[in-house]
């Protein structure tokens, strides 16, 4: 194996042992010995590859974040019907959010502390989620347009303000992630989505 093929297999390896490691045990409970035994592999080719704990934390967010987004693109695809006007689009991307969200409890509960890791440690200008335009975010910005469509095509409401409901729609799940701290999970799965088919009453023409 080639000296590249190999550093990038090793990343990969100790990438996966500290996503299985943050998820099951959370960050502050994982040390980088719990993570190089996961991997196979030494302390010091941990620090080698990754040189701290917080780096490790802050590439697997990244990488979370990436798998989440994968995801959710998927289900919206998946649900696509033909011939759908903006705010039949809108509401398959509400609900694909809401079932993205309730498939993966490990990763609300990870992205809950690593948001409160990131300012203990400073970390929150490496975090991707952290740093999303809000209209542009991958998130957003699908929603926003399929309100804009839906506007022109005439079964959204004209007289909203798209800006404030993306908001509001951005609000419902990150707020959901502060709030899961508060309430068990099935209840506050059974808040997003009612919360989600008030928005979509309200935006309906």
């Amino acid at each position: 194996m080639k000296r590249d093929e190999e550093r990038k297999q090793n990343r990969t390896l100790i990438l996966q042992a500290a996503i299985d490691c943050f998820l099951n045990e959370g960050i502050d409970k994982t040390s980088i010995n719990d993570i190089a035994l996961r991997s196979g592999l030494t302390q010091m080719s941990v620090y080698r590859y990754f040189g701290s704990k917080q780096s490790i934390a802050v590439e697997t967010a990244n990488e979370l974040l990436k798998q989440y987004l994968a995801e959710h693109a998927q289900r919206c695809e998946a649900t696509r019907r033909d011939g759908e006007n903006g705010f039949e689009e809108f509401v398959r991307i509400v609900h694909a959010y809401i079932d993205t969200y309730e498939a993966h409890p490990e990763y609300i509960r990870f992205l809950q502390e690593m948001t409160a890791y990131s300012l203990r440690e400073s970390l929150s200008d490496q975090l991707k989620y952290m740093q999303f335009a809000f209209l542009e975010s991958p998130l957003n910005k699908p929603a926003h347009a399929a309100l804009s469509r839906g506007i022109d095509d005439g079964s959204v409401r004209n007289d909203i303000d798209l800006a404030r409901v993306s908001q509001t729609l951005t609000n419902l799940l990150t707020g959901g992630v502060n709030y899961r701290i508060l309430i068990d999970e099935r209840t506050q799965m059974d808040i997003l989505r009612h919360t989600a088919e008030m928005i979509i009453y309200y935006i309906k023409k």
